[in-house]
């Protein structure tokens, strides 16, 4: 290891002591710091929100002073690169997190010596297509369309891409497609495809399972269905998942939808009537550093309170 980024995620206390003392650490044995622009200042840390530059994403080891929002924005940054992202929990819940606060010393040494495991994280990619206004109507299904489709925008993301309502109180009517053959059309709030680690963040408040991180998987999970028989479902990892929102309902006007795409809960699209979110398994991962003895179903039952 030659050089070391270092993020801090806005409104975290601690975060500018301790990113300054891990800069001098990594200082003082020779490594290359990469701050986070206006880190040196209290005034300035995270005024960018969770916006990490590909300068600072490209380091060796890539280390986050937040809570898991920071951990999700470093990790889609960081996966180009292929760089190993080191978590310091400043947050609520730290289902991400590998590191305490209190003990940032020593896990920079143990990081040195090589104490930490690479662990590679399944992510997906969700992009938003549309079609060309001077085509034809498309299909039920892109698969089969005969009308060009527009690629409007998406990314990829750690956690989940979700297809909701951003405004109005109103139902929408969700066609779920996976290999060309419909699923289910429901009438639901919005509808949350997650990765085996995204299965205790959005999902999970959705009704969904737990899933451990290396279980190959996307998971499906409606928001608020408006029938009882609709439940969280789970597909293969490899499969290709397709969803069209439209609005439900006589009263509300077709040609507009206030709806979104959002990829972690941070990165947003803006969807109209008759888009098509496609969502699948990313080729690129996120590598996230453990300590070897922090196991996902110990962390669990503590996060979770499950006793034991």
């Amino acid at each position: 290891m030659t050089s070391l980024g270092i993020f801090a995620a806005p409104g975290k206390a601690q975060a500018h002591r301790l990113a300054l003392q891990l800069a001098d650490l990594a200082s003082r044995h020779g490594l290359e710091v990469r701050l986070q622009d206006g880190l040196r200042s209290p005034a300035q840390i995270g005024a960018d929100g969770c916006l990490i530059s590909d300068e600072l994403a490209s380091c060796d080891v890539l280390v986050t002073l937040s809570g898991d929002g920071g951990v999700l924005a470093a990790a889609r940054a960081a996966a180009q690169f292929e760089t190993p992202v080191l978590a310091v929990d400043l947050g609520r819940l730290g289902f991400l997190s590998a590191v305490r606060p209190d003990d940032i010393e020593n896990s920079f040494h143990r990081l040195l010596n090589g104490e930490f495991e690479v662990e590679e994280r399944m992510m997906i990619e969700a992009r938003v297509l549309r079609a060309d206004k001077g085509s034809e109507q498309v299909e039920d299904t892109a698969f089969s369309s005969p009308s060009p489709l527009l690629d409007i925008g998406g990314g990829i993301a750690l956690n989940d891409a979700v297809v909701a309502k951003s405004a109005l109180a109103r139902i929408l009517r969700l066609s779920i497609y996976a290999g060309g053959q419909q699923i289910a059309a429901i009438r639901a709030d919005g509808l949350v495809v997650s990765t085996p680690t995204g299965s205790t963040a959005y999902a999970l408040s959705a009704g969904g399972p737990i899933v451990p991180p290396h279980v190959p998987l996307l998971l499906v999970c409606p928001i608020c269905a408006h029938t009882l028989n609709q439940r969280p479902f789970i597909v293969g990892a490899d499969e290709i998942l397709e969803v069209r929102a439209e609005w439900e309902g006589d009263e509300v006007n077709s040609a507009s939808l206030d709806a979104m795409l959002t990829l972690d809960g941070q990165v947003g699209v803006s969807l109209r009537p008759g888009d098509l979110v496609r969502v699948q398994r990313a080729t690129r991962t996120a590598r996230l550093l453990r300590d070897p003895a922090d196991t996902f179903y110990a962390r669990l039952r503590h996060k979770m309170s499950w006793g034991g």
